[in-house]
């Protein structure tokens, strides 16, 4: 295992997959120094790589490619559109087909398949990815990228549509195409062939390349006529043709027509990427349709106008600062094409703008070989590095910045309040801890930055990504459990809602109606469906810019570590905690000012997760008094529980520390079965206060409390009735009580963060200078704010107002500027009420029982 393995598309008669391979090759070099290399590519592969004392490897000798994937060290998928399935049919007989037919993505999944039957890393470099059309292909891509280490990508376009496949965003990089790096070279046979010393300038490279049917190809021929006349007669100047992909996809189909009718040169000698970059360094302009033929254009440092056949080429030409001179080629116009051309050519400051785009992308494309040196030498990919010992300064010299969300004093939570206590017991121990919730914030005085809730992950990816910024190590309290089974079965707009039974109540095993029953919810209309996918996107960014994880328990930490891949040898459990006040706490105020004694109570936000509603209803009938303190989110909610309650339902407002703590003292048992809790500070603060604890059996609440609690299952209101009544009837008991009192302490929680910060302090990164640091740190800016605009697109979610009004006339037609200023979340509920009004309808004219 001695060599790394480049499997890639060069070698083909396709001068921009041969650009990408040589700025591949040139930039491990200068990475890696002489570090043997092998590629895999087409039958033109020898002069490519032998400048680089590169080893070539074909795809068509299968146990050659076997010998150098067992003995590599590292196999590398290499650079351009290799994930995509435009003109061939996607299906598993691809994958199965041998010998190879050039499919690159079912070629590359073999190759995947195979690295990892050899135990050996893999990794994508600077990819291209999509078009994706078929769910075959998407399947592949996603198989394809789930057995890869490191995967670096060239362009936004692909890490979005990776994403929309699945692929988890931690471990997608937005670099740059490694083609950018190609450097010009001996041109002059080129220039010679074009016979263009001595012509008029501006010298304009014109590449077209085939597209669509036999119609589309007529008129793309013809518009490429005219516009290489206009160079001659509109621009004063020289057009030479410059076909850059050979074999099928040849572009002499296209530019050999429009020689013999213009007689503008051709160029036909066997092009070279540095051959093209510096013939290209001559040239005044290029028009240009493959992307390369920018990329190339790009690195010689000369302008281009682009027609746009595929996304990657507008993104490209955004990317560059030339999206005013990309031309969409469904039914672009010349003289539109021509007056770019004449901008360009009279920009006198275009130049030094150029220069300082193209030192940008080749900053950020030298991102994917620092990521090869470090899964080389075994560090993580990331911006972490390895575990070290902890940092052994005194708690005195730490300087902490908590960082969270910025409606935390109006709506206040269980991230508050451990923020809120966390920070005063480390100010005990000689921390300096400031608080900040503004979005940006002023990190130079701090050493690290302590953020908070993956259940709200907008701002903690913000807050992590700014430190890594800043060269501060992240502390990452994560405050999560999974939201799957709450969004399919925990939302009472698409429950079995049938009118209260009315007294008296029948054993709960008799009873025909008044109990909601929760109903599977459909699934998630687009613009939830995308807002979704932000949120988890946002989550795994989240992971990936933190330095140490501070999770609640073990069970949040697994599942984190399986749903995420968050680092186990860089997690510590922090537990939640109660505060001294729980511990004290006396009934006999809260008593005389309420006339309660020996109720049950649920002490939570009154929301949906929550599930108060079920608690409400499973308590019809019993007698038990019941009392609900909380903020509503939102009132609708609590009218809803309120319309199940029975006589013995008191409704309370959020309560200030003290007199909460008086109501825990004065119930009999505290009920909290919500659809998961870590187990949820009011919990662990009842039984502070000598309550029995009833609480679901989703989330850690087990974890915490074992056999001292009763669970209930938040879907079966029998369940919770059952556990309800039984802890009601049961003495109370001092066990659990001391149980909290030992193990539960924010003083023991914030010794458990001092730790995760010194953990921290110890996997700082290093905020420097050099171009591989930059790019990183870009990359994940760049990589952050992809997702976070993934699903909170308003544009797409006008689109979708506007198709669904275009449908409609009369007042629907008149409301469409009101709708188009709903969120995402309550446009999703007039959907969901709209959805029930017809299943009210269905019911009512006996269509559906």
């Amino acid at each position: 295992m001695n060599h790394l393995l480049i499997c890639g598309a060069a070698g083909c008669t396709n001068v921009g997959d041969d650009a990408i391979l040589w700025g591949m090759l040139t930039q491990l070099r200068d990475a890696l120094g002489s570090r043997p290399v092998k590629v895999a590519g087409g039958p033109e592969l020898d002069p490519l790589v032998r400048p680089f004392a590169a080893t070539p490897v074909s795809y068509e000798d299968r146990d050659e490619l076997a010998r150098a994937i067992e003995e590599s060290e590292l196999v590398i998928i290499g650079g351009g559109g290799l994930l995509y399935d435009v003109g061939y049919e996607a299906g598993l007989h691809r994958f199965l087909g041998d010998p190879p037919d050039r499919q690159w993505l079912y070629e590359m999944a073999r190759i995947a398949a195979a690295a990892s039957v050899a135990g050996r890393p893999l990794m994508l470099y600077g990819v291209g990815v999509g078009p994706l059309v078929t769910d075959a292909a998407r399947r592949a891509a996603r198989f394809i990228c789930d057995r890869a280490a490191t995967i670096t990508v060239r362009d936004q376009g692909s890490a979005k549509l990776l994403a929309e496949c699945g692929v988890a965003g931690s471990r997608v990089h937005i670099a740059a195409d490694p083609a950018i790096l190609v450097e010009p070279g001996e041109a002059r046979s080129i220039l010679d062939e074009a016979r263009i010393a001595g012509s008029p300038r501006p010298w304009v490279a014109i590449n077209l390349r085939p597209w669509g049917d036999e119609a589309q190809l007529e008129r793309l021929t013809a518009a490429g006529t005219l516009l290489a006349r206009m160079v001659r007669e509109q621009l004063g100047g020289t057009p030479v043709l410059l076909p850059l992909h050979g074999g099928d996809d040849n572009d002499s189909r296209v530019l050999q027509p429009i020689a013999e009718a213009t007689g503008a040169a051709i160029v036909r000698e066997p092009l070279s990427p540095p051959a093209v970059v510096g013939a290209l360094a001559q040239f005044d302009l290029l028009i240009g349709m493959r992307l390369h033929a920018l990329v190339l254009a790009a690195a010689a440092g000369k302008p281009f106008v682009a027609i746009s056949y595929d996304p990657k080429v507008a993104e490209f030409a955004r990317r560059v600062g030339l999206d005013a001179h990309a031309h969409a080629i469904a039914g672009f116009e010349i003289e539109a094409v021509v007056r770019s051309c004449e901008a360009l050519l009279q920009d006198r400051e275009l130049p030094t703008v150029l220069a300082g785009k193209r030192q940008e992308l080749r900053e950020r494309a030298t991102l994917s070989a620092a990521l090869v040196g470090e899964l080389l030498s075994g560090v993580r990919a990331g911006p972490s590095g390895p575990a070290l010992a902890p940092d052994a300064r005194p708690a005195s010299q730490v300087r902490v910045l908590m960082r969270i969300r910025p409606d935390y004093r109006d709506r206040p939570g269980g991230d508050t309040v451990q923020m809120q206590e966390t920070k005063r017991e480390l100010e005990r121990l000689g921390v300096t801890v400031d608080v900040s919730a503004d979005e940006a914030a002023d990190l130079s005085g701090y050493d690290l930055v302590h953020a908070f809730n993956l259940g709200r992950p907008e701002e903690p990816h913000r807050h992590c990504l700014q430190a890594i910024e800043a060269g501060k190590p992240a502390a990452l309290s994560t405050v999560y459990w999974d939201f799957a089974e709450f969004w399919e079965w925990g939302d009472p707009d698409y429950w079995e809602l049938p009118p209260p039974a009315s007294p008296p109540f029948p054993p709960l095993q008799d009873w025909r109606g008044g109990v909601p029953q929760p109903r599977r919810a459909p699934l998630p209309d687009p613009i939830e469906a995308r807002r979704r996918a932000r949120l988890d996107q946002q989550r795994r960014a989240a992971i990936e810019c933190a330095t140490v994880y501070l999770p609640n328990g073990q069970g949040e930490a697994d599942l984190l570590h399986r749903a995420y891949g968050m680092d186990p040898s860089r997690t510590l459990l922090v537990t939640n905690a109660v505060s001294d006040v729980f511990l004290s706490a006396r009934p006999e105020q809260f008593a005389e000012k309420y006339g309660l004694r020996d109720f049950v109570l649920c002490a939570a936000r009154v929301e949906k997760r929550k599930n108060q509603l079920m608690l409400v209803a499973a308590l019809r009938g019993t007698g038990l008094p019941l009392v609900i303190v909380g903020q509503p989110n939102p009132e609708e909610y609590r009218e809803l529980c309120r319309r199940y309650a029975d006589e013995n339902v008191v409704f309370l407002e959020a309560l200030p520390q003290e007199e909460l703590a008086g109501a825990y003292a004065a119930a009999k048992v505290h009920a909290l079965p919500g659809w998961f809790e870590t187990p949820g500070l009011s919990t662990l603060e009842a039984a502070a206060a000598g309550c029995n604890i009833v609480t679901t059996d989703r989330g850690a609440a087990r974890e915490y409390l074992g056999e001292l609690a009763w669970y209930c299952d938040p879907r079966d209101v029998g369940s919770i009735r059952d556990a309800v009544l039984a802890a009601y009837q049961a003495p109370r008991s001092d066990r659990l009580k001391e149980l909290v009192r030992e193990r539960y302490s924010w003083a023991r929680a914030a010794e458990s963060t001092l730790a995760g910060y010194r953990l921290a302090l110890a996997l700082r990164p290093r905020a420097d200078d050099s171009a591989a640091y930059r790019a990183r740190v870009s990359a994940m800016r760049e990589h952050c704010n992809l997702l976070a605009t993934l699903a909170a697109d308003r544009q797409y979610e006008a689109r979708q107002m506007r198709r669904w009004a275009e449908d409609a006339d009369g007042e629907l037609k008149r409301l469409q500027e009101e709708f188009a200023r709903l969120t995402s979340r309550r446009l999703h509920r007039w959907s969901a009420a709209v959805a029930r009004a017809g299943w009210g309808a269905l019911r009512a004219l006996g269509v559906k029982r």
